[in-house]
C-alpha cells in the first residue's frame, strides 16, 4: 500500500501510524528533503547571502521521520541525504547530521560501525556499479546492539590513484549504460528567434525524431551493446535490463531553443560553461550562444562525457537538463527521463508516474536501486554476523536481551 501526503500532516502521520499497526514494522527508510542542506542549491550562489535560507523550515523536516521512528520503534533506521548535511550548522552551531544522530540515539538507535570513527557512512554510487558519480550521506541505525559492517564497494575508478581491490571492476561508464539507446534529435522551440526563422524550424522539426513515450524495446540493438561490452558494462545492463516484449517508456527529446542546440554541437565532452568563459578562444567563441546568467553557477551548461560515469543526477532536472547535456554532438540534446533513470540504475521496466516534470523530479531525489541494494545487502550480513535470524518472512527473530 502506497500514502502519498505530508508527513507534517497529523492525518497522514495518524494513517501511516494506523496501518503499520500492531504487526510492527522492521525497517524505516527515509530521506529528508536535501534542498536546504545541498551546497550547489540555496547554500551557493547569489543566494548564500540571503538570509532567509539561514532559518529554512526544511531543515528541521526530520523531526516528522524521528516522530515516526519513536511511535512504531523499527528494528532498524536507515537516513540519506546530501553531503553538505554534514556542515549545515543551527544557531547553536551543532550540524543538522550530529542533531538526527543523537534524537536517535535518545531513542535507542546504536549507529557504530565496523572500521570508522563517525556514525554515519559516505558512499559513492559509482563504486557500486552505478554509472554515477554520486556522493551521499547515509545514517544506519539499530536499536538490537548491533555494531553496522559497512558495504563493501564493488567497483573502482580506472582513472584514480588508488590501488586496484581484486574482484572489483571498473566504474560504469555512460557509454556502458546508455550506448544502446535510440537516437533522438531535440526539436526547437519558438524562444528568441524571428518569425521568419521559426517557420523554418517549424518544417525541421518535422524531419527530427525526438522520441516517444512507449516504442517497441530495442531488443537487437541492446543485444549489440550488450556484447560489446566489458564486465563491468555487462554487470549493469543485466540489472537493468527489461524483460522480454516490454516497451521502451519515457525515451523522448526535451525541446531546446536554437541558441542551446547549436551549442550542444559545438561543445566539447566534459566541457562546462566555465571553460567557455574562462578557457581557450576557441571555447569563449561559443559564449555567444549562453543566454543565461552565469554568475551563480559556473558549471550551468555541462557536457556529459562517454567513458566516464554521469555527473550527479538530481531534482533540478525537472527544470532544465542544461547540466546533462548528452555527449553525443549529433544529438545535441539533454538527457530523456529514460537516460537518467538508467544512470540512476532504475530497471527499464520501472514505472514512473506524472507528467515529464515530476518524472525527472521522482528520479533525482531517488537512492539509486543498486546502492539501495548494497545497503541491504549490509544490513543483512551484519545480522547474520551477529547471530541473529531471519525467518522466511524476511522478518527478523531476536531476543531484547540476547
Amino acid at each position: 500500500m502506497i500514502f502519498e501526503g505530508d508527513l507534517t500532516s497529523v492525518e497522514i502521520h495518524d494513517k501511516v501510524v494506523k496501518r503499520v499497526g500492531k504487526s510492527g514494522v522492521d525497517i524505516i527508510v527515509g530521506g529528508p528533503p536535501c534542498q536546504s542542506f545541498s551546497m550547489i542549491g540555496t547554500r551557493s550562489g547569489r543566494w548564500v547571502e540571503d538570509k532567509k535560507f539561514e532559518n529554512d523550515r526544511r531543515d528541521l523536516l526530520f523531526m516528522e521521520y524521528v516522530a515516526l521512528v519513536r511511535q512504531l520503534q523499527p528494528l532498524f533506521v536507515v537516513l540519506e541525504n546530501v553531503d553538505g548535511i554534514r556542515s549545515k550548522k543551527d544557531k547553536q552551531g551543532q550540524t543538522y547530521l550530529s542533531r538526527i544522530i543523537g534524537e536517535l540515539e535518545r531513542l535507542g538507535y546504536r549507529f557504530e560501525i565496523t572500521g570508522h570513527d563517525e556514525k554515519f557512512l559516505r558512499l559513492n554510487a559509482a563504486d557500486f556499479g552505478v554509472p554515477q558519480i554520486r556522493n551521499r550521506i547515509f545514517l544506519v541505525g539499530n536499536r538490537m546492539g548491533i555494531t553496522l559492517s559497512p558495504p563493501t564497494p564493488t567497483h573502482f575508478d580506472p582513472n584514480g590513484s588508488g590501488v586496484q581491490v581484486e574482484g572489483r571492476l571498473p566504474w560504469v561508464t555512460l557509454w556502458d549504460a546508455i550506448g544502446d539507446l535510440p537516437q533522438l534529435q531535440a526539436h526547437f522551440t519558438r524562444s528568441n528567434i524571428t518569425l521568419d526563422e521559426w517557420e523554418e524550424r517549424k518544417k525541421e522539426n518535422e524531419s527530427r525524431y525526438n522520441g516517444a513515450n512507449g516504442v517497441p524495446f530495442h531488443e537487437k540493438r541492446f543485444a549489440r551493446h550488450y556484447e560489446s561490452l566489458g564486465k563491468q558494462g555487462k554487470a549493469f545492463l543485466d540489472f537493468v535490463a527489461a524483460s522480454h516484449g516490454l516497451v521502451l517508456r519515457y525515451h523522448r527529446a526535451r525541446e531546446q531553443q536554437v541558441s542551446d542546440i547549436e551549442l550542444f554541437e559545438k561543445m566539447p565532452e566534459g566541457a562546462t560553461a566555465k571553460n567557455i568563459f574562462e578557457g581557450p578562444e576557441e571555447l569563449r567563441v561559443l559564449s555567444r550562444f549562453i543566454r543565461y546568467d552565469m554568475e551563480s553557477f559556473k558549471d550551468k551548461y555541462r557536457k556529459q562525457q562517454w567513458k566516464r560515469p554521469s555527473t550527479t543526477i538530481f531534482a533540478h532536472l525537472e527544470r532544465d537538463g542544461n547540466r546533462f547535456i548528452h555527449p553525443d554532438s549529433s544529438q545535441a540534446r539533454t538527457f530523456t527521463v529514460r537516460e537518467a533513470a538508467r544512470i540512476q540504475s532504475f530497471p527499464d521496466d520501472y514505472l514512473i508516474a506524472g507528467a515529464m516534470k515530476k518524472q525527472y523530479r521522482q528520479i533525482g531525489n531517488a537512492v539509486p536501486p543498486l546502492l539501495a541494494r548494497a545497503i541491504a545487502e549490509a544490513i543483512y550480513q551484519s545480522l547474520v554476523a551477529s547471530g541473529h535470524m531471519i525467518d522466511g518472512d524476511g522478518v527478523v527473530a531476536y531476543e531484547e536481551d540476547s
